[in-house]
């Protein structure tokens, strides 16, 4: 039964062909939603995709019980997507302590920078003051909630997987990989990092606060082989 199950399972991923559709940037701002794509369907879109990942959290393992970890983790989950949500950004993938929105349309650029500029001001000013009042082991140990959040634009195909029931949307593309990359990176007070191709597109407003320019690099970052430029900044945005 197992066997003529995955033999059924490859002859619909890796022997059907994807028909696949391309978007171009217009003015949708709407990424699909898993459930109501086929399962031999893809879509091309234009995108910026931000990865939000809490940085140590083997080290909060270490002198929290499991229930405030669990509860620092939910927090800073919580937080972030609502802040990418309130930005029009979509949620698409949650992996352990890190969770990926997907940005389309106009200006996707800006606000999806904005997000990241907005999740350090909310850690740093309303959840970590939380989390110390409320939890003796992170109050006693002074352990910090610390993140990264890497950003990265371009096109991407977009494709159903997994099961009924049990829909998760995959993204292929030079720009999730990268934005993933740049969020696992740990520059002390620089949480947010992004690619060129997104720097490239932003406003002024996303550049400069009261005239000083928010933004050091480019610097280099190498994957797969190539050099992509990424540019850092240790600038919040208040809300």
């Amino acid at each position: 039964m197992l066997k003529s199950d995955v033999e059924g399972d490859i002859a619909k991923t890796i022997n059907t062909k994807l028909t696949t559709t391309e978007r171009n940037d217009g003015v949708i701002e709407t990424v699909p939603d898993p459930a109501k794509m086929g399962y031999s369907e893809g879509l091309y879109l234009p995108s910026t995709y931000l990865y939000a990942d809490m940085a140590d959290s083997s080290g909060l393992v270490a002198i929290a019980p499991a229930d405030t970890v669990a509860r620092v983790m939910k927090a800073y989950l919580v937080v972030s997507t609502r802040i990418i949500r309130s930005n029009k950004g979509h949620i698409r993938s949650f992996d352990g302590d890190r969770v990926m929105g997907i940005y389309a349309g106009p200006n996707r650029y800006d606000r999806a920078v904005k997000s990241a500029m907005q999740i350090k001001w909310a850690m740093r000013n309303l959840v970590q003051p939380a989390i110390t009042k409320q939890f003796g082991s992170i109050q006693k140990s002074g352990w910090q909630l610390k993140h990264g959040c890497g950003i990265a634009s371009g096109k991407s195909l977009l494709v159903r997987a997994g099961f009924r029931g049990s829909d998760d949307m995959i993204s292929i593309g030079t720009a999730p990989n990268l934005a993933a990359k740049l969020s696992d990176q740990r520059q002390g007070k620089y949480s947010t990092l992004i690619g060129g191709n997104t720097y490239n597109k932003l406003t002024d407003a996303l550049k400069l606060s009261k005239g000083v320019h928010m933004w050091e690099g480019p610097y280099t970052h190498v994957m797969g082989a190539k050099n992509y430029s990424y540019y850092k900044t240790s600038y919040h945005w208040s809300f």
